[in-house]
C-alpha cells in the first residue's frame, strides 16, 4: 500500500517532466503547486487548518528529516 507520502512524491517527481513539455522552470511549477494547494485546503478545511499547517511548517524549516516530528490537529 502506498502512503500519502508516496502519493505526493509522485505528483512532485512528474514536474520536471512537465515543465520541460511546456518550456517552463520546475521552480516555478512547484510554486504554483504551493498556492493551488493552499488554496484547495482552505476550501476543504478552513483557514485555521491551514494556517495552522503552515505555522508548523515554517516552524519546522532547517530541522531536518521531513518525518522526523510528529504532529497533532491532523497534520501528518
Amino acid at each position: 500500500m502506498t502512503s500519502k507520502y508516496g502519493v505526493a512524491n509522485e505528483l512532485i517527481a512528474g514536474i520536471d517532466s512537465q515543465a520541460s513539455e511546456h518550456n517552463l522552470e520546475a521552480r516555478d511549477i512547484q510554486e504554483a503547486t504551493l498556492v493551488m494547494l493552499v488554496q484547495a485546503l482552505k476550501k476543504q478545511c478552513g483557514v485555521e487548518y491551514v494556517r495552522g499547517l503552515l505555522t508548523y511548517e515554517i516552524d519546522s524549516l532547517g530541522s531536518g528529516d521531513m518525518y522526523e516530528i510528529a504532529r497533532g490537529l491532523g497534520h501528518s
